[in-house]
């Protein structure tokens, strides 16, 4: 993880989705992840409404915090970006 400003990031459950939250100092986000059963990752959310009120000094560990958090709920989550790629956090 790098340095800097520790980030923390908590999760909600619905019944279709997630929604995860992260904090860092005054700066702060959240994502919803939908369900996608049978699908590979099973939880899908936007790049962009994940890293919004990040700046690019903190993208990284906004990521490190989700994919920690994932990984610690044993979650397999996803993030689409613009140009129609998918990156597995875990």
């Amino acid at each position: 993880m790098s340095k800097g400003r520790p980030v923390a990031a908590s999760l909600e459950r619905g019944a279709d989705h997630l929604l995860v939250h992260w904090t860092a100092g005054d700066a702060g986000g959240s994502c919803r992840f939908d369900h996608l059963p049978g699908t590979a990752p099973e939880w899908l959310g936007s790049a962009d409404d994940l890293l919004e009120g990040a700046d690019r000094r903190l993208e990284g560990r906004v990521l490190d915090a989700v994919a920690e958090l994932a990984r610690a709920e044993e979650l397999e989550l996803g993030i689409w970006h613009d140009d129609g790629g998918v990156e597995l956090l875990v």
